[in-house]
């Protein structure tokens, strides 16, 4: 089971939205910052009609943007369906109609926000835009939620059921989420928390704008696996071994105690086996995966590795590259993307 990524679009922390380069230019993060917040473009670009940008919230402009960039590079493909991922959804609309309940004491509330805040918000408001009716579902599975994404579109475009599908992975950053989150234990030792949207045109058959191959996905719990054999049983499953992955891309937060069983698996490599991190650059949230794998799609695009990625190891010739995630030390994926011809 496998799917070429026609296109793809990135609203990261980082200046990676509409640009021909690939990590060229990097923002620079204050040490003391508490977020990664995403660098946003100029919306009226993508979404035209003014009235629907001033009715959308900073998530859903953030994803309907990165969709329609996406769609519009993807050399007139349009989606046979489309599957978004987010991890706890737009959120800000929430605080916005919670806090509305309280203000108004339960009455005359605004349904605008309440609307927005539904998880399928953004996959609504694409479908929409392109006058597509077509499937269009949302996964909302915590740390798995693009990883579910991605394996519904690959098993649609498998059974031919579509033949090219829209898929993104979408969370923010909101102040009030940050304080409850740091309230539970996150973000005490060292990582930051981020936001982004990423959206990829997902194809069954091969063409020559076709940007990389995801050959494979898997996800396995943390705490009940031994990683070794895990990452070893999904290369044997693609019909390779940790010897013809030619880059590794892990996931690490910064977090030294929900790394630590990531960092001690990357000991176990082979010795000169090329590595690389991506999460420096968008920060921890629940989607960041779909950042992982925009940057490994664009490793096998451009054929090198961007210094802000700090790769370690010498670089060869880049066929294939396995991204490594972890969110949390609990949901655990595994992406395999390989070059196209």
């Amino acid at each position: 089971m496998k799917c070429y990524i026609r296109n793809m679009s990135a609203i990261s922390p980082q200046p990676t939205f509409a640009t021909d380069s690939f990590l060229s230019q990097t923002a620079e993060v204050p040490a003391d910052a508490k977020c990664m917040r995403a660098l946003e473009p100029d919306y009226k670009l993508c979404i035209k009609e003014a009235g629907l940008r001033r009715r959308m919230s900073h998530v859903i402009k953030m994803g309907v943007a990165s969709a329609l960039d996406c769609v519009a590079g993807a050399n007139g493909a349009l989606p046979d369906a489309i599957i978004t991922a987010t991890g706890l959804g737009c959120l800000a609309d929430t605080e916005k109609f919670l806090q509305q309940i309280v203000e108004n004491d339960e009455k005359l509330l605004n349904p605008t926000s309440f609307i927005q805040s539904t998880f399928n918000t953004i996959g609504g408001q694409v479908a929409l835009i392109l006058k597509r009716q077509c499937y269009n579902f949302t996964y909302v599975h915590r740390g798995f939620s693009f990883e579910s994404a991605v394996i519904d579109a690959m098993m649609q475009l498998s059974d031919g059921e579509a033949s090219h599908i829209l898929v993104g992975g979408i969370d923010e950053v909101t102040d009030v989420e940050y304080r409850v989150m740091e309230r539970m234990g996150f973000w005490r030792n060292g990582a930051k928390m981020g936001e982004g949207a990423q959206f990829f045109m997902l194809s069954s058959e091969s063409s020559a704008q076709d940007v990389a191959q995801i050959s494979g996905v898997r996800t396995f719990l943390s705490k009940s696996a031994d990683y070794v054999s895990e990452v070893e049983s999904f290369l044997a499953s693609c019909g390779l071994t940790m010897a013809d992955v030619d880059l590794v891309l892990s996931g690490e937060s910064g977090d030294a105690k929900m790394d630590a069983p990531l960092l001690s698996w990357k000991k176990t490599l082979p010795a000169g086996k090329p590595t690389a991190t991506y999460k420096q650059l968008c920060g921890e949230y629940q989607t960041a995966a779909s950042f992982g794998v925009w940057c490994a799609a664009n490793i096998l695009k451009y054929h090198s590795v961007s210094t802000a990625l700090r790769p370690v190891g010498q670089v060869g010739p880049l066929r294939r590259v396995l991204v490594f995630n972890s969110y949390r030390d609990k949901n655990c994926s595994l992406f395999l993307l390989e070059k196209v011809g």
